[in-house]
C-alpha cells in the first residue's frame, strides 16, 4: 500500500543508509562507549503533527524491558546489557479517522558485544512471534538483522486497531520501534521511516 501523509517519502534512501552501518568506517566513538539516550528518535523526527512526549527518554532497567516477562529479563540480563533507553510520543485525534501512528514508543538497549545483542535480537524475535495473533512482514535492509510483527485488535468501541514492532541490530545495539494506530491507516512504512532514524543517529555517533 502506498504510505499515507508523508512518512514513506525516504523510506528507501533511510534503509540503503542504514545498511551501510556495519560496512563503514567512522571517526566516532565505539557504540559500545555511547549512552543510548543519544540514539533515541527525537520530537522533531516525527514528521506528523501534534505529538507531545508522554514519557521523556530515560534509562530503562531489564524489568521494564521484559515488560513482565521476567525470562527475558534475565536473558537481556545474560547477553550482557550494558544500558537501555526508552521514549514515547502520543498525539490526540480522532482515532476513526486518524492516518499514521497515534502512538510511539523507541527503545535502544546496548550490549557489551555485538555476539550477545545478536543473541538478545534473536531472544526478542521469538518473543515477538509469540504474542498471539502476530503476523511476520519483512522489513527490507535495515541494520545488521531485522524483523517486524503487527497485531490486530478490536477496541471497546468496535474498531481495530494495529501495534507494529520492528525490531533490529546494529552491532551491539537492539532496537525497537512501536507503532501504534488505526487499522489501515497505520502501516509498516510509518515505523521504517522512524526506525531508519534512528539507525541514522547511530551512524552518526560512530557505530559501524
Amino acid at each position: 500500500m502506498r504510505p499515507v501523509g508523508g512518512w514513506g517519502v525516504q523510506i528507501a534512501a533511510l534503509l540503503l543508509s542504514s545498511t551501510a552501518l556495519a560496512a563503514c568506517g567512522g571517526d566516532g566513538p565505539s557504540p559500545a562507549a555511547v549512552d543510548p539516550l543519544h540514539y533515541l528518535i527525537t520530537l522533531d523526527h516525527l514528521v506528523a503533527p501534534g505529538f507531545t512526549i508522554t514519557t521523556p527518554a530515560a534509562h530503562v532497567d531489564t524489568t521494564a524491558l521484559g515488560e513482565g516477562d521476567a525470562a527475558l529479563a534475565s536473558a537481556l540480563a545474560a547477553e550482557g546489557l550494558r544500558s537501555a533507553a526508552r521514549v514515547e510520543y502520543q498525539r490526540s485525534v480522532d482515532f476513526g479517522t486518524s492516518n499514521g501512528p497515534i502512538d510511539i514508543v523507541a527503545t535502544v538497549e546496548r550490549f557489551a558485544g555485538s555476539a550477545g545483542a545478536s543473541s538478545a535480537y534473536a531472544t526478542t524475535v521469538r518473543r515477538l512471534d509469540a504474542t498471539q495473533g502476530a503476523v511476520t512482514t519483512s522489513t527490507g535492509p535495515l541494520g545488521d538483522e531485522a524483523h517486524s510483527i503487527s497485531v490486530v485488535r478490536t477496541t471497546s468501541g468496535g474498531l481495530q486497531a494495529v501495534e507494529i514492532t520492528v525490531v533490529w541490530r546494529v552491532d551491539n545495539l537492539v532496537n525497537l520501534i512501536i507503532a501504534r494506530g488505526r487499522y489501515g491507516g497505520t502501516r509498516l512504512d510509518d515505523a521504517l521511516i522512524l526506525a531508519g532514524l534512528q539507525a541514522q543517529n547511530e551512524a552518526g555517533a560512530g557505530s559501524g
